[in-house]
């Protein structure tokens, strides 16, 4: 009996020891392994050629949520090796490791040298909300959610939610050296984090999976170029875009259109597109509307009031240089269609007075698109304007989708542009403008301004823009009209707005010397197009925004850790515009030489001075080592010109430039289709190289380059390769 006991035993402790060893062993899956922590399965998986992918689940096997927030078009796939180390399993890449302990049921990250930058994580798969937590260094400061819970850079937390200019998406950055990005099983629910007291990180996801991207990134540049490569590259819109562009509610009709365009140009004004409202399809707007709508209601067909010959009106406008967008609602307005929308399950919320279209339905955006066609087949969107469309998170991209296909129907490889009120992860694949809303014309909506658009730009949204003097119905002094002009200069994409009750932002309506300093500010902005569309080709490239805050580039630098009202445009020009009544404000200078860009005075570095400008006066600032490229004064970016590129040089380091130029309007760049020129400064020799590659062969180039070091200025040809000593 004690024989058999013993043999029993055995068996039984033999038994045990091939279930412990076996019950956590990975399963190999296509991407990493799928491992068994406390009873359930946890995927730790590559994500693209940059992060991980954790994913949990309350229903079955955890898998990939194939959210429309990430970009399928990016098929890259690092290589992995399998970390099996009992308790502890997990997968090892180039960039870094992700592993989970079995015993104490936890996950950590380590970078590619080995350090920790999470440790102890933990996650929790009960109930329709999914959990992850884990603790963070006290010291260190988040970015990157947007601007919905605040506006400050510094972040303790994400809504996940939109509103009027504002948007709050599931993504951050910490200091500690990594980026997060929580996708939820509906894209609708987004995933919300915040930090609690004990510096300890909650990610809470509605539904019962839930997959938490993460990846090492040292710095908010390597931040921004992950991101870019989860949810996609910023598309570059077309380069008029990037000029100035006229938006007003209450553009009256035919003749009135035409005097704002002829004081334009008479008056040496440049502008590259008028943005109409309601007026441009409807006599009045469809707030007062009930559920059943007007029978009467036009939704998409030209009001004859402002466009009775609306095709070659048009045409007649773009001869002059000027585009058309027109603004563009996500319901609808007329009985009949409602009618059809309702029969077809077309409404978001068929069961209240909403009138939204439910972008996400297939057959809905293909119907749209039909209904917008013949606007396009007219001449008119160039652009799109859509307003009001945060009744659903997905919303925008839904709608963006619609549009860029019309788009891509009637105007084949013709780059698409809107402009849009809030936005989600992934909207910038397309050419997508967030704008901040419908803001007070205040000088504390213009403080607030750069903030909102810095947010943008650490959330992904490379193009963010404002109403340009505000949308309240108290009109702007014309001090804050025209330093919230000076600031747009420097705003990725520059458009004034005005509302209906209010004095138009046209430049003459405001003075002498207010249309003077207006004009003044205007030229700069065109001669820095060739500087701004060149860092929207970076942007296309790598997913580092245009306008940058200054932490991004001076990161252990504490005081800049929050700073709002400078920024950079690039690495090397520092915009400061007066935001404040009076003339005068303080600035801060990181640590490095400046030049005053106005005068070429050198200013030293890490230190805080106080300046006073005249109303046509804009402190901007220039980064020594920079090689900046500047254009001619132009009316509109497709004027045809022979004036050289001017070239200003700023020494005290080595320097680095590439200059893009491609055909301004199509694809064809996604394609290396572009000519691009990288001009090197060697600070010792004091001398200028460049080198051209690309295959652009087209005639927007340029031929003639004017060097500026100074007081030096020489002036060569642009050829493929050269060099100039100074």
């Amino acid at each position: 009996m004690k024989l058999i006991s013993l043999q029993k035993l055995i068996s039984f402790s033999l038994l045990v020891i091939i279930a412990i060893s076996t019950k956590a062993q990975p399963i190999k899956t296509s991407s990493g392994i799928m491992v068994k922590v406390d009873g359930r399965e946890i995927e730790l998986a590559v994500a693209k050629d940059v992060g991980f992918r954790i994913s949990i689940s309350n229903s079955g096997m955890p898998a990939y949520i194939p959210s429309i927030f990430l970009d399928k078009g990016n098929t890259k796939q690092a290589k992995c090796s399998i970390v099996s180390e009992p308790p502890v399993y997990g997968i090892k890449t180039s960039y870094g490791k992700l592993v989970v302990n079995t015993d104490t049921k936890t996950w950590a990250l380590y970078n590619a040298s080995g350090v920790t930058l999470i440790q102890a994580g933990v996650f929790n798969t009960a109930g329709t909300l999914q959990q992850f937590s884990f603790p963070t260094n006290s010291k260190t400061v988040f970015y990157g959610s947007g601007n919905y819970s605040t506006k400050d850079l510094v972040k303790h937390g994400s809504a996940a939610a939109q509103g009027n200019g504002t948007t709050d998406i599931p993504y951050c950055w910490n200091s500690g050296g990594y980026s997060v990005l929580g996708i939820s099983e509906d894209d609708d629910m987004p995933a919300q984090w915040n930090v609690d007291s004990a510096a300890n990180v909650h990610w809470k996801f509605p539904g019962k999976s839930a997959d938490l991207y993460i990846w090492p990134a040292i710095s908010l540049y390597e931040a921004a170029t992950g991101f870019a490569a989860l949810t996609g590259k910023p598309a570059l819109p077309p380069e008029w875009a990037f000029g100035y562009l006229q938006s007003q509610w209450g553009w009256q009709d035919r003749p009135y259109i035409e005097d704002v365009l002829h004081n334009f140009r008479a008056r040496k004004l440049p502008v590259d597109a008028f943005i109409y409202d309601f007026e441009w399809y409807t006599t009045l707007p469809d707030y007062a509307l009930k559920k059943s709508g007007d029978a009467g209601f036009t939704d998409f067909s030209f009001n004859p009031k402002l466009f009775p010959d609306a095709a070659s009106q048009i045409a007649d406008y773009k001869k002059q240089g000027i585009k058309f967008i027109g603004i563009r609602k996500p319901r609808l307005g007329n009985t009949a269609l409602l009618d059809l929308a309702r029969k077809n399950g077309w409404l978001k919320s068929p069961e209240t007075d909403s009138r939204d279209l439910d972008f996400s339905n297939d057959t809905l955006r293909q119907w749209y698109a039909e209904q917008n066609k013949p606007l396009l087949e007219a001449g008119a969107m160039d652009a799109w304007w859509n307003d009001e469309g945060e009744s659903y998170y997905t919303c925008y991209y839904g709608w963006n989708k619609a549009e860029a296909a019309l788009t891509d129907k009637v105007r084949p490889n013709s780059r698409y542009f809107s402009i849009n009120r809030a936005f989600s992860p992934g909207n910038q694949r397309y050419g997508y403008t967030a704008w901040t809303g419908d803001i007070l014309s205040t000088w504390q909506s213009l403080r607030t301004t750069p903030a909102d658009l810095l947010n943008f730009s650490l959330a992904g949204i490379c193009y963010g823009s404002c109403d340009i003097g505000g949308f309240g119905t108290t009109a702007p002094t014309k001090e804050t009209l025209v330093r919230w002009f000076q600031a747009g200069v420097f705003f990725p994409i520059m458009r004034s707005h005005s509302n209906l009750f209010t004095k138009p932002h046209f430049p003459w309506l405001w003075d002498a010397d207010g249309e003077a300093a207006i004009r003044k500010a205007l030229n700069l902005r065109y001669q820095l197009l060739p500087y701004i569309y060149s860092l929207g080709h970076q942007a296309y490239t790598t997913g580092i925004p245009i306008m940058r805050p200054l932490v991004m580039e001076f990161q252990n630098d504490p005081a800049v850790a929050n700073i709002t009202d400078e920024w950079l445009l690039g690495k090397g020009l520092l915009a400061a515009p007066l935001l404040d009544s009076g003339g005068t404000r303080s600035i801060y200078l990181p640590d490095d030489v400046w030049y005053d860009f106005n005068t070429g005075k050198a200013v030293p570095g890490h230190s805080t001075f106080m300046v006073t400008k005249a109303l046509d006066e804009i402190p901007v600032y220039v980064r020594a080592g920079t090689i900046l490229p500047l254009g001619p004064v132009i009316q509109y970016t497709g004027q045809d010109t022979s004036a050289p590129l001017e070239l200003r040089i700023y020494p005290g380091h080595d320097g680095l430039f590439t200059l893009a130029e491609d055909d301004d309007k199509s694809y064809d760049y996604t394609k290396g289709i572009v000519r691009t020129t990288t001009f090197t400064w060697n600070d010792a020799g004091k001398t200028l190289s460049w080198k051209t590659g690309g295959k652009y062969e087209g005639k927007k180039k340029y031929n003639t380059i004017k060097l500026v070091l100074g007081d030096v200025t020489k002036k060569v040809a642009f050829s493929k390769k050269g060099s100039v000593v100074f």
